[in-house]
């Protein structure tokens, strides 16, 4: 397997597809369970699995994971990734820059495609659009003009139909028989 994770001392060893190696190490960090677990979502992340294929772009998301765990374990944060709750996430990624967000949601998404347990709502969460938008985003492409006309068509009768059920709830409403 061109990736594998080492237990002891915590680590990866890649090799990636121009036959490039890279060794990292993920040992001496506050919570060794969430590190761990973070590191094997990284695993699904790299080549041939996923798209990170450079000693670079594997660094960078090392550097995310060693700085979620180093956050969370400031707040007394003690767990593993199935422990991590919503709320908990939300406050890390909205104060994180773009890129930590982005990485570290990539790395839990990647955690729960490997067979990994997150707690209810965690992986909706994490793949879920982003607090912090990522500046290199491009912009959606307009709609289609028929697309417009059908957005327009199902709003009128909507509209159209509420109205018509307001209008027939007052012709009703005058002609009750209230005792008061």
């Amino acid at each position: 397997m061109p990736t594998m994770l080492i237990d002891e001392p915590l680590g990866l060893t890649c090799v990636f597809s121009d036959g490039s190696r890279a060794d990292y190490t993920l040992d001496g960090l506050p919570n060794p369970d969430l590190a761990r677990d973070l590191a094997i979502g990284l695993v699904d992340l790299i080549h041939p699995h996923g798209t990170a294929d450079s000693e670079g772009t594997v660094n960078f998301y090392v550097q995310s994971l060693r700085s979620m765990v180093r956050t969370l374990a400031a707040q007394g944060f003690t767990g593993g990734a199935a422990e991590l709750r919503r709320g908990q996430l939300a406050e890390f990624w909205m104060s994180s820059p773009s890129r930590l967000e982005a990485m570290t949601r990539s790395l839990l998404e990647g955690y729960a495609q490997c067979g990994g347990m997150l707690g209810k709502g965690v992986l909706e969460l994490a793949a879920g659009r982003h607090f912090n938008i990522q500046p290199f985003r491009q912009s959606l492409p307009p709609y289609p003009e028929e697309e417009w006309q059908r957005l327009t068509e199902v709003c009128r009768t909507l509209v159209d139909d509420s109205y018509a059920a307001h209008r027939r709830a007052l012709a009703d409403a005058a002609g009750g028989q209230h005792p008061l």
